[in-house]
């Protein structure tokens, strides 16, 4: 199959890849999104003689995930100068397909974060605001997309893709546990996080992922047969204009929305009330798993980091301290190696499941994240998608959500990681220049709906040609 920009002579296919590499190279001096931008001159190259529905166009990956022969340091000193040898499952259909990797994108160390700050190479700048964040911890990856950038990809395990999407006002999926292959992604909490898409329109987002949920047997968490098949045929529908949904039913939550800043909760309840005039059937409804889930989220994502990060020892790759005896380089490397906020994790990982303390901490929160599941499976049951904020605030100012003092800005998206469900954010506005957004969760496997959802917002809730540049 061609893509959209088969039918372009070569000097106007190669003005078109310019014009993409100069905004993603501002990205990067302006707002610190990449760690490593390659060099126009052998992207160029590499675009020659490509052919396939994504060939022109350069895509932007976070940098948990491999690509051979580029840096693939996760933000972190640790893995400063490691260069991955192989490419993740996902990173292999995309040059199939005829794109290109432009470059890895700055996040948050090791994807512990949610405001893009923690990354050993620096903050990411929020381009709406230079002064603010951008969310976290896919930071990069949504800031090159909000710069009028095409696609790129980040990785999602508590929010790390929807978060920055609202900050950024542009759409963030995190599918379906199992839809995409994480071949090539390096391990934060396994169990948890899933590759994930930036686009600025739906029908881009609908195009990516039909591409790339090729099955990947190397990723025993994939799911396979006929659930997958009819969900590309649904996306290539939407794609192709052909799909359409009828008496929809939404569940959202007065008492939560009530927990953000009035000036979000305006917004919030606004696009609610737009959605309905779309004839979308809406219902007030209690989602008391909701607020537990954050302190479910963090023991399992801590204790899943913790046994993860054991790896980076310095004895066969990565950041090393000589320091005479064994344990003393370990203990020297893993303390310089990594930033507080992996420390933090790692030692809160540890004692949460230390022997004496498990059953008190890990596998109480094991039984409470099968509780959610169950109490959002049934809600799902009665109601076609729920709709939740993204984040309780506007983004916050550089250094206000550092630590724990910012964990509490994860509330409303921790959910569907604990249970798998797909989630999409869709921008809805500015709050004295500032982006906010809500999440629709669908059941399982439910992306088609979602992002046809999203393009019947386009234009009525929210405006996805409307970009940080002409503000800058």
């Amino acid at each position: 199959m061609k893509g959209p920009l088969s039918s372009l002579d070569v000097e106007a296919r190669k003005d078109l890849v310019e014009r993409q590499y100069n905004l993603l190279r501002e990205t990067k001096d302006k707002f610190n999104a990449f760690i490593h931008l390659r060099e126009f001159e052998s992207i160029i190259d590499e675009v020659e003689g490509k052919e396939g529905p994504l060939t022109g166009f350069l895509i932007p990956v976070k940098d948990n995930i491999a690509v051979a022969g580029l840096p693939n340091t996760c933000g972190s000193r640790m893995l400063e100068n490691y260069v991955s040898p192989y490419d993740a499952h996902v990173i292999n259909l995309l040059k199939r397909l005829g794109g290109v990797v432009v470059g890895k994108t700055n996040m948050d160390e090791f994807a512990m974060g949610n405001s893009g700050e923690t990354s050993y190479f620096g903050p990411t700048l929020n381009p709406w605001d230079r002064d603010r964040v951008p969310g976290g911890s896919s930071s990069g990856s949504a800031v090159a997309v909000a710069w009028d950038g095409f696609a790129s990809l980040g990785s999602d395990t508590g929010g790390s893709v929807r978060l920055p999407a609202a900050y950024t006002h542009i759409l963030g999926l995190k599918p379906t546990y199992g839809t995409l292959s994480r071949y090539g992604l390096i391990s934060y909490a396994d169990s948890l996080e899933q590759i994930g898409l930036f686009t600025r329109f739906s029908l881009d987002m609908a195009y990516l992922l039909y591409y790339l949920m090729e099955y990947d047997p190397r990723d025993m968490t994939m799911y396979s047969g006929n659930v997958r098949d009819v969900v590309r045929k649904n996306l290539k529908m939407v794609f192709e204009g052909k799909y359409s949904v009828d008496g929809l039913k939404m569940a959202y939550s007065n008492q939560l929305i009530t927990l953000c800043e009035e000036p979000v909760q305006k917004k919030v309840f606004d696009a609610i009330d737009k959605m309905e005039g779309l004839g979308v059937k809406v219902f007030d409804v209690d989602m008391d798993f909701v607020e537990p889930s954050l302190s479910i989220y963090y023991i399992i994502a801590m204790v899943e980091a913790s046994s993860n990060l054991a790896r980076y020892s310095g004895e066969n790759y990565g950041y090393r301290v000589d320091a005479g005896s064994y344990w003393e380089s370990v203990r020297k490397t893993r303390s310089i190696g990594f930033g507080d906020e992996v420390k933090r994790r790692i030692i809160m990982g540890t004692y949460a499941s230390s022997k004496g303390y498990e059953g008190k901490y890990y596998i109480r929160a094991l039984k409470g994240r099968r509780w959610v599941k169950e109490r959002l499976n049934k809600l799902l049951g009665l109601y076609d998608f729920l709709v939740l904020p993204v984040s309780p605030r506007l983004p916050p100012r550089l250094g206000e959500a550092i630590g724990p003092d910012g964990y509490i800005i994860d509330i409303f998206t921790v959910v569907p990681n604990l249970t798998g469900n797909p989630a999409l954010t869709i921008p809805i506005g500015l709050v004295d220049g500032l982006p906010t957004g809500i999440q629709l969760i669908g059941n399982y496997f439910s992306e088609p709906d979602l992002i046809f959802l999203g393009y019947l917002m386009e234009g009525k809730i929210y405006d996805p040609y409307l970009s940080p540049r002409g503000v800058d």
